[in-house]
């Protein structure tokens, strides 16, 4: 049995050669095209408002989810506390709380809240928390109970042991300075922090964890909040200005600083980058909002009733039960508005 086959004509031949040439050529292109994936995740922030479940008006813990849902809402912890920050795995939530006059660092199972660990052997008055990307120590800044408030200095906690040992010798020339930030390195070599300097400037610093050498990263200007990227090429931080403040990025070995947006003074307390570095989290008075690199938008998800203090963003590993909370679209041109008229 003898099977013909028929020829494609020529000109239909290079017609579809054509076809497949620039179906291949789009994917080349799809597949080269950066795609901005919907952020994901956990974010846990403290909010100075009343709590429900504990009854009192103070700084609380809540968080929220950003995966499996476009509807964001803020999910009480049930417990106060100050300045969140992440285990690397997500089953450990570090913060600090105070009470009658003193405080301490706790640790909390974000699945089973109520079981709360005392973390610091002794009680001081501490600020700024960091976890190391290890998850093995803890850095913060303050002074304990036995000092006075001008040995304020930077330390660093081993969690297995309990030891806290001293980084920073700043002189206190008789009047505490203060730390307005601290931000541990991906690599977990150094801590960015923000210092008060005579003059009423805040400069950023870089200080090396093994050497306890410190960089000078900013001067001459109020710099304040730093965090690490992802990529642990740039640090975000905050600008002081006269009418606003400016969210800006420096990059660690060139040191050029990009302003990103402004936002009204005292109001952008905080941001955090999110774990690909695509986004930034940050607060202005009761609201977290998203800034997104590629399209300089910001996405307002999440408002409660009382203002939001220090934003901790954790990778996705496990989610949040949440409830449909309204959200607004606005740009960074908008912004800047705002902060320009008031």
């Amino acid at each position: 049995m003898t099977h013909k086959y028929s020829r494609i004509p020529f000109s239909a031949s290079k017609t579809l050669q054509f076809t497949l040439l620039s179906l291949c050529a789009l994917c080349l292109i799809f597949l080269a095209s950066p795609v901005n994936a919907e952020p994901s995740g956990q974010l846990a922030y403290a909010v100075n408002g009343f709590d429900e479940n504990l009854g009192r008006f103070d700084w609380n813990l809540y968080a929220t989810a950003l995966k499996g849902t476009k509807d964001f809402t803020a999910i009480p912890l049930n417990h106060k506390g100050m300045y969140p920050s992440w285990g690397p795995n997500g089953d450990l939530l570090y913060f600090i709380q105070r009470d009658k006059g003193h405080s301490d660092i706790y640790s909390i199972n974000p699945d089973n809240p109520k079981n709360k660990k005392l973390v610091t052997p002794a009680s001081g008055t501490y600020r700024f928390l960091s976890v190391s990307p290890n998850g093995r120590q803890l850095a913060f800044n303050g002074y304990t109970i036995n000092q006075l408030p001008q040995e304020n200095q930077i330390w660093v906690l081993d969690i297995e042991t309990g030891e806290m040992e001293v980084m920073t010798q700043v002189p206190h020339a008789g009047w505490p300075y203060s730390f307005w930030g601290i931000s541990w390195s991906p690599n977990g070599r150094r801590l960015a922090f923000s210092l008060s300097r005579p003059g009423w400037l805040e400069h950023l610093y870089l200080l090396d964890v093994e050497t306890k050498e410190i960089e000078v990263l900013t001067e001459l200007n109020k710099d304040f909040y730093p965090v690490w990227a992802p990529g642990g090429d740039r640090i975000l931080f905050l600008r002081w200005n006269r009418e606003f403040e400016t969210f800006c990025t420096i990059d660690i070995n060139t040191k050029e600083i990009v302003p990103l947006f402004d936002v009204d003074k005292a109001t952008g307390y905080w941001g955090d980058w999110s774990p690909e570095g695509d986004y930034i989290a940050y607060s202005r008075w009761g609201s977290v909002y998203l800034y997104d690199f590629a399209t300089d938008e910001t996405q307002e998800i999440v408002e409660v009733d009382g203002s939001i203090f220090v934003i901790s963003w954790l990778r996705d590993i496990r989610i949040l039960p949440v409830e449909a909370q309204q959200k607004l679209v606005t740009t960074w041109s908008d912004i800047k508005r705002e902060a320009t008229q008031q």
